[in-house]
């Protein structure tokens, strides 16, 4: 295959038994490319939609649906690009907090806990079940809740077992093409739907992360052990030695951040999602179908790039200010592409990113 190479997209810049259910699934967000500082994301792979063609950020929140991406802005509203076909670029409006893309359809969840759901693909034909909830899931047929009280709801086509998820209360859950895995309150994994590859045999142990590709899973440790099973046609169960932060799958490839904050990616090399991977260090991660999105390390608030302390100071507004003047891209931190481009609306979203500090 071809390497293709990275497209940056540039902006003008437990303790287990004490914490709640809610609290425990934030542990797994980085993953899911939801994390605590805010900033520019780059993709790589394949670009044939203009799925790693992100737009300028900065993003608090982003995920890899089959062949298009979801970002969450600082704002908390949705964007989307990519491959256009189901409707998959007509988010909604509102504000939200984590994200599942799919195939032709995605789903997620909003700051009030409740769900939405837009485009046409077979999952996203069902109507989504009532409720606030804390975590989400979906494949092309099916969308997985987390509600408050841990109970995993299920809807959609009803085949493999994949509406018969187990009792208990959870944490996060992810979702393959015919099996779903679930993390529950104490650390253990539990899985559902097809067996044809052993992608329910899920291993013993406690763990903080989970992942899902297409017949496959993964799973991370507190001590950044990965473990995967599953489909293992491509070597996408063949995890590098090493320990890792955050882990992310799809399709038959896997990808992951090591505890240093550089990259690993192993199995399929369909697209060049293997050998063209970003260099650099990374705090969030998400994988499509022959392509990655991640987030690089930084502080987007720091516009004057001081290495002092304390990182941001009043330096910062007078940088913000320079490029807003200068309509440099750096200011449209609201991300908006209708005229005016700069607005106010950039110096309340800059101050917000200032008041979130540096991670």
């Amino acid at each position: 295959m071809i390497a293709r190479t990275a497209h940056v997209c540039t902006t003008a810049r437990c303790r287990r038994g004490l914490l709640s259910v809610a609290q425990l699934s934030l542990m797994a967000q980085a993953a899911y490319g939801q994390v605590a500082s805010f900033g520019p994301l780059i993709g790589w792979g394949d670009p044939f939609f203009g799925q790693t063609q992100c737009p300028p950020g900065p993003f608090r929140g982003f995920a890899c649906g089959y062949e298009h991406t979801v970002g969450i802005r600082i704002d908390g509203t949705l964007q989307a690009w990519g491959n256009k076909e189901g409707g998959n670029l007509n988010v909604p409006s509102g504000t939200f907090q984590k994200l599942a893309p799919t195939v032709k359809w995605s789903l997620a969840l909003r700051t009030d806990g409740t769900l939405v759901k837009w485009g046409t693909g077979t999952g996203g034909l069902y109507a989504t079940p009532n409720g606030t909830f804390i975590a989400i899931a979906s494949n092309s047929a099916n969308g997985f809740a987390i509600r408050s009280n841990g109970a995993i709801a299920a809807w959609g086509v009803n085949s493999d077992g994949m509406l018969n998820p187990p009792q208990g209360a959870f944490t996060s859950l992810a979702a393959g093409n015919v099996h779903a895995v679930a993390l529950r309150v104490d650390g253990t994994l539990a899985a559902w739907g097809s067996n044809g590859s052993g992608q329910t045999n899920v291993p013993p142990g406690m763990f903080i992360q989970i992942a899902a590709g297409e017949g496959h899973s993964l799973a991370l440790s507190a001590s950044g052990q990965v473990l995967a099973w599953g489909l293992n046609n491509l070597g996408q169960c063949n995890v590098p030695p090493g320990t890792y932060k955050a882990i992310a799958a799809g399709g038959f490839w896997s990808l992951a951040i090591r505890t240093d904050g550089t990259l690993a990616a192993w199995g399929s090399n369909s697209s060049g999602q293997i050998t063209s991977l970003p260099t650099g260090r990374f705090v969030a991660i998400s994988a499509g179908r022959g392509f990655g999105i991640a987030m690089p390390e930084g502080c987007w608030a720091n516009c004057d790039g001081a290495t002092t302390t304390p990182t941001l100071t009043v330096n910062d507004f007078v940088c913000f200010l320079n490029k807003f003047a200068a309509g440099d891209t750096y200011a449209n931190c609201d991300g908006s592409a209708t005229p005016p481009v700069l607005n106010v609306n950039d110096f309340v979203c800059y101050a917000n990113a200032y008041a979130a500090g540096c991670p």
